[in-house]
């Protein structure tokens, strides 16, 4: 989900406009990069559109590049190219596909695999990025069913190691 809504049942400060508040209120944020979103509405289409520091890749446009022919490889650099040197990752577990977190608060069929998601976080650190930060969001773990949970973890411990990486990388 892009999270770009100014209110969600009017609400603010709620889980669907928290990007449209890092916008708003942080002027620091230069670049905004979304990758494998699905199921947002006309008016976060609309200001993803307009806002010259948002960059959209969703998955269809993703599956439809793959489809015609185009690399993960290829779509990974045109993602990293829109990045700013120093990135902050906000990685929201509905982003992968629906095997991957069935017990998250908002499963959407399509989105992007682990291999995959572990790719682009590669080439993001092989580019010379520096890795600020990170956080990871609506994982649900489920006591009769681990994946959520094990995929979550999993996440975490590449954005540990590829954050310190990058890190040591650009020491000096």
């Amino acid at each position: 989900h892009c999270d770009l809504r100014e209110a969600y049942e009017g609400f603010e400060f709620s889980h669907a406009s928290i990007m449209f508040n890092v916008l708003r209120d942080l002027p620091q944020v230069r670049k905004f990069v979304q990758v494998g979103v699905r199921d947002y509405c006309d008016a976060e289409a609309e200001r993803a559109a307009s806002d010259g520091r948002i960059s959209m890749f969703d998955s269809r446009s993703l599956a439809r590049a793959g489809f015609a022919g185009t690399t993960w490889a290829e779509s990974c650099r045109r993602i990293v190219d829109e990045l700013p040197e120093v990135v902050y990752i906000s990685f929201d577990i509905d982003g992968l596909t629906i095997e991957h977190c069935p017990h998250t608060g908002t499963p959407v069929p399509g989105g992007i695999t682990f291999e995959q998601v572990v790719y682009l976080m590669e080439c993001v650190a092989d580019s010379g990025r520096r890795i600020a930060g990170f956080d990871l969001v609506e994982v649900v773990p489920c006591p009769e069913d681990k994946i959520d949970a094990v995929v979550g973890a999993r996440v975490l411990y590449k954005l540990c190691g590829l954050t310190l990486r990058t890190l040591s990388a650009n020491k000096g």
